[in-house]
């Protein structure tokens, strides 16, 4: 269960999108057609005509990758290039304007309704309307009133094609965040009521101690031994109904386990070791206490970034546990080295596993981070205070 919010790791998966591929696709297509139709020897067309054509084709393709980040430039450049084909000379049978290459004109639309706001996005189909009419009823070889028309209709219909299509995927993208914001809710939701199990661990451990401290204290008592046993039969009396009561709200029925410590991080780790699956641990600075909260909140995260390593790797994969003592604090990174690239018919994680924990973590006082390391694996990092520290 994977996630990076890294502004690199984004930038590098935006060359595999699907508007990326298609701007590629359409730039191999499109510009050689179009420069092919320019240099045809039939249509004899001035050389500044022919180099003015093709420079402007290539800069309506460069607009097609300039409007996945900066969709208004973008707009306003393409725009320029289609007005400038449009009332140019033509450059053989046809005008400029309707050569292939054209076509990228409506992958920035398409960009623009994606990207933009409603009022932006109506004002670039007004645009786009507006440059199938230029172009329509400024060609001078469409001599008959309803080629004009029948021209100005097919233009309009392509440019509102691309719109629309660039409007759906939006509201696709929408949708598909939007679910996955009801999944992290549900998963903070779902790990703090594992923590609130957690939690009765820890409470019940620290009133059992209560109680039989209170009840050593009694048997040893010297002086007022009336008021003593009465003050500490309530104290007795007392923790054994809260940790009753505790049991009886939380309680699953599940058989309970010893609470994770910065010990139990050792059998955590040789439980993952195997021939192919290498884990080297590291620990610097002195060694102090964790609150049971964030012991609780380390193992989790250790537990999901060494799961996470040997699921999402193929084997052999070495995994690299960071143990780092400093001030009223405990850094801890869980590495690897991206083994032998992803099993076949992996597929990305979500990332919800990871919420969860940082969730957890968060609760504990701490943070954790987790993205993609270079040049390749992966890291989950995070910082817990120890006892002593402030928050």
């Amino acid at each position: 269960m994977r996630t990076d919010s890294s502004p690199a790791a984004g930038d590098r998966r935006a060359w595999l999108r699907a508007d990326v591929v298609v701007s590629l696709v359409a730039l191999v297509v499109l510009l050689p057609s179009s420069i092919a139709l320019l240099t045809e020897p039939s249509s004899r067309p001035a050389p500044t005509v022919v180099a003015l054509a093709a420079g402007l084709y290539a800069v309506l393709h460069a607009a097609t990758f300039l409007a996945l980040r900066h969709p208004l430039v973008a707009y306003g450049v393409a725009s320029g290039g289609m007005a400038v084909l449009a009332l140019a000379p033509a450059v053989a049978a046809i005008s400029g304007a309707l050569f292939p290459s054209a076509a990228a004109y409506l992958l920035v639309i398409a960009q623009v309704a994606l990207r933009t706001a409603p009022a932006v996005r109506a004002a670039a189909l007004a645009g786009g309307v507006f440059g199938a009419g230029l172009i329509a009823f400024t060609e001078p070889r469409f001599d008959d009133p309803m080629l004009r028309v029948g021209s100005f209709v097919g233009l309009s219909g392509a440019v509102a094609a691309a719109w629309a299509i660039g409007l759906v995927v939006r509201l696709q993208r929408t949708h598909a965040e939007q679910r996955m914001q009801a999944r992290i809710a549900q998963a903070i939701v779902d790990e703090r009521m594992r923590i609130n199990h957690d939690l009765h661990d820890i409470v019940a451990h620290s009133v059992t101690v209560m109680v039989a401290q209170a009840e050593v204290a009694r048997a040893l008592r010297e002086s007022d031994p009336q008021r003593s046993d009465r003050a500490l039969g309530i104290v007795v009396d007392t923790g054994r109904g809260a940790l009753r009561g505790m049991r009886a709200v939380v309680a699953d029925g599940a058989p309970r386990e010893p609470l994770p410590t910065i010990e139990s991080l050792d059998a955590l780790i040789e439980s993952v070791r195997t021939p192919a699956v290498d884990v080297r641990v590291s620990e610097t600075g002195s060694r102090g206490r964790l609150r049971p909260d964030a012991a609780v909140a380390l193992h989790h995260a250790v537990r999901e970034a060494l799961t996470n390593a040997v699921r999402h790797t193929a084997a052999p994969v070495r995994v690299d546990v960071r143990l780092d003592w400093v001030g009223h604090s405990l850094r801890a990174e869980v590495s690897d080295d991206g083994g032998a690239g992803a099993p076949a018919g992996e597929r990305a994680g979500s990332g919800i596993g990871l919420i969860g924990i940082a969730e957890r973590v968060r609760l504990a006082g701490g943070t954790l981070t987790a993205g993609e390391r270079h040049p390749r694996g992966w890291s989950v990092r995070l910082e817990l205070p120890t006892d002593g520290a402030d928050g």
